[in-house]
């Protein structure tokens, strides 16, 4: 018989109030003085089983007990396919109510909850509009990949002017949040007697979520504010790093005569009522040096390093530097500015002119770490300064910053970052790759550990969307044209007709590689993309596919990071919840995890095999196990066997009922055991005694051994182990009264 038409026998812990349809929950303590308390001006015809929860609509009733939880019950008969019943499971409702009020409070109005938006399930999201829909807080309550999140965004900010995210307990998105804006919103619900309340988080990268109640977050044009957060000029940052209230700024310093003399000034723009030029100063200042510097000469000039100006007491500018560095300059300029230092002494050193052009240095630098990640290797600093022909230059930290964030370009989501093929000289991170993170919008403050774990995957990241890419762009040879006498007229025209060939069917691949394109079929495009390249001419062509072959690179690294995340969420869930798991339940798992790892590749599911391969080895060892289906075409037979031992007023023991069942039941594994008698009772009404009673141990003078953890996991009172002969005693007490 089907479970629905039978006695309901599911705790139900939560319910609405009023009408089936109604979003206003209540949660029933598991406690009896609880009970009372939460009955008080309530009559038992108040709950419903409500359509936002899930549920059927029909009217619930609660019971009350003092020797186990309080719950919620059906009333027969029975027709309710709701599967969340547990204390969290009316938490979206509590959420959602608690948002609107709060909205209210904050003087808001046409505030709407909605429980069940369009595409949605109960408890998947809610969403609260305000301002007459023109602005939203939306809660995240389900599980949902990045991809999946950032298009709801999109979507959203296109319908709503304003848009705020909450993210619950089981979401993994606010790490993408934090790191998109520095901080996420949480949300979660706790029990407090009999209600549940509704708390607010602030989450940060490397510190614990800091929880808070509504009431003590504000609502600001910018987004919603908790304690943890400070509103400023600039937006919503954390508290913790904004910087402190500046003094106030002290009164500008009067300048003292002929200490400053403008020697050029050229407009710069003016309005009604000042003009402001662009100016060339001499400035007659005091400098202040460390003992053990080199004292300047007046025939040259310097530069002053880590310096400081400031206004001495007596109104003289005052430059405190660590020390000076001499510089070349033209000596017409010297004698024109004797009186004084100009506005720009710094003329580039020899070294400094000879490096090569800025852009020819960016393209080097992307041609080794491109030519580095097909064939799947790193490089050192020195390789790209050989392969760049910087012979004898050293190029100081925020040089190779600059430069190579401009290699990074142009940037697009979920691009891997190129630079991570860099190795420093102790074989890790180079060590300006963290502000290369940071030049890239990584707001996270990261440790030595943290960062060499987004090394290691930036860097497994490049060499699979590069690798996958190799066919499409191998390194372009140069055209060697061997010295030939001049052709004839009759081999031009022949010549001419080939490169005109040549130059249509590239045109023509090109523009199908577009419509590919075009309709995201990235196969197709790549397959126009490689005939393309055989088909060019000239290094113009060339540089077109490139534009391309950059733009696939991204979308497969894009494609690719999506199938990792979604193999990281799985294999995160199986460490959780693998000890919990039937075999055959872990084993399927295991296959879509392999499945994925093997759309991921090697190097960036690295990490994922390793746990992969564990839990294999945990399977292996459960082999000897039953599986679900087994452990429930057991627990038929056994029932069948138990009731008719009931029937007969005896008791049996596992080697009996393997006897008569046909089934090695006594060799069984323990856990296999309990789980065989705990779907036997599953059945079985709470105030009847557990037919697991009836199987004893040897002899049939004591309780089984697994009969504790049986009364256990059946939510039934398990007492201690001096108690338990006792309790077994009267359960076999009211089988044989129940004859």
């Amino acid at each position: 018989m089907p479970y629905a038409e039978e006695e309901d026998t599911r705790k139900v812990q939560t319910a609405v109030i009023g009408r089936a349809e109604s979003d206003w929950p209540v949660f029933l303590p598991y406690d009896h003085d609880d009970f009372d308390r939460f009955m008080r001006g309530r009559t038992r015809d108040d709950f419903y089983c409500g359509v936002l929860l899930g549920g059927c609509g029909k009217k619930l009733s609660p019971r009350r007990y003092t020797d186990k939880k309080c719950h919620f019950a059906h009333r027969s008969p029975v027709h309710c396919r709701r599967t969340e019943t547990g204390e969290d499971s009316a938490d979206h409702l509590y959420i959602g109510r608690a948002v609107a009020d709060w909205l209210k409070q904050q003087g808001q109005r046409a505030v709407q909850p909605v429980y069940k938006p369009k595409e949605h399930q109960v408890r998947d999201v809610v969403d609260v509009s305000y301002e007459a829909g023109r602005r939203l807080i939306r809660v995240q309550l389900a599980r949902r990949s990045k991809r999946e999140w950032e298009e709801a965004d999109a979507e959203l900010r296109v319908r709503h002017s304003e848009l705020d995210w909450f993210f619950g307990p089981d979401s993994l998105l606010a790490n993408w949040q934090v790191e998109r804006q520095g901080f996420a919103l949480r949300v979660q619900c706790q029990s407090l007697g009999a209600i549940r309340t509704v708390e607010i988080g602030t989450q940060f990268p490397d510190r614990p979520v800091e929880w808070t109640s509504l009431s003590e977050c504000t609502l600001a044009p910018e987004g919603i504010v908790t304690p943890s957060l400070l509103r400023t000029p600039s937006g919503i940052v954390p508290r913790h790093t904004a910087p402190a209230e500046p003094a106030p700024p002290p009164p500008s310093p009067l300048l003292t005569p002929a200490s400053v003399l403008i020697t050029d000034a050229a407009l710069s723009h003016a309005s009604d009522t000042h003009r402001w030029f662009d100016v060339s100063i001499r400035v007659n200042a005091r400098l202040s040096l460390p003992a053990r510097a080199d004292s300047p000469d007046v025939h040259h000039t310097y530069l002053p390093m880590d310096a400081t100006l400031s206004l001495d007491s007596d109104g003289t500018w005052l430059i405190e530097a660590g020390a000076l560095q001499r510089i070349q300059t033209d000596p017409a300029d010297r004698s024109a500015d004797s009186a004084g230092p100009s506005a720009d002494t710094h003329t580039p050193s020899h070294e400094e002119q000879s490096l090569p052009p800025e852009a020819d240095l960016v393209a080097s630098f992307r041609r080794t770490l491109e030519n580095a990640a097909r064939s799947k290797n790193v490089v050192t600093m020195a390789t790209l300064c050989k392969g760049a022909s910087l012979h004898g230059h050293t190029l100081p930290e925020d040089r190779w910053r600059e430069l190579l964030l401009r290699v990074e370009q142009p940037r697009t989501p979920g691009k891997p970052v190129l630079s991570a093929l860099i190795k420093g000289r102790d074989g890790g991170p180079a060590p300006f790759f963290k502000e290369i993170l940071h030049g890239l919008g990584w707001t996270k403050r990261f440790s030595n550990t943290e960062l060499l774990d987004i090394w290691n995957r930036e860097r497994r990241r490049v060499h699979a969307a590069y690798s996958r890419s190799s066919q499409v762009n191998p390194p372009s040879l140069p055209h060697q044209v061997a010295h030939r006498e001049p052709p004839g007229r009759v081999r031009g025209k022949r010549s001419d007709s080939a490169a005109a060939r040549r130059r249509a069917a590239f045109d023509a691949l090109l523009d199908m590689a577009h419509e590919a394109r075009q309709a995201g079929d990235l196969d197709t495009f790549e397959l126009n993309l490689f005939l393309a390249e055989r088909a060019a001419l000239s290094t113009d062509a060339h540089e077109t596919l490139r534009d391309h072959t950059d733009w696939l690179a991204d979308q497969r690294a894009d494609e690719l990071y999506e199938t990792w995340e979604r193999l990281a969420a799985l294999i995160d869930t199986i460490n959780r919840d693998g000890d919990d798991l039937y075999p055959d339940q872990l084993r399927r798992a295991l296959r879509s995890a392999e499945e994925l790892a093997e759309e991921v590749g090697d190097d960036l599911a690295a990490e994922e095999r390793g746990d992969i391969a564990c839990w294999q080895r945990h399977l292996e060892r459960m082999t000897e196990r039953l599986t679900l289906s087994q452990i429930r075409g057991h627990a038929i037979a056994v029932r069948v066997a138990l009731r008719q031992a009931a029937r007969e007023g005896r008791t049996t023991t596992w080697g009996e009922l393997a006897l008569r069942i046909g089934a090695p039941l006594a060799a069984l594994d323990p856990d296999d055991k309990i789980a065989v008698l705990v779907e036997v009772d599953r059945e079985t009404p709470d105030d009847s005694p557990p037919l697991s009673a009836l199987v004893t141990a040897h002899g049939g003078d004591r309780p089984h051994p697994l009969y504790q953890q049986i009364l256990f996991n059946l939510d039934r009172i398990a007492p201690p182990a001096e108690a338990l002969f006792m309790h077994w005693r009267m359960a076999l007490r009211r089988h044989s009264e129940l004859r």
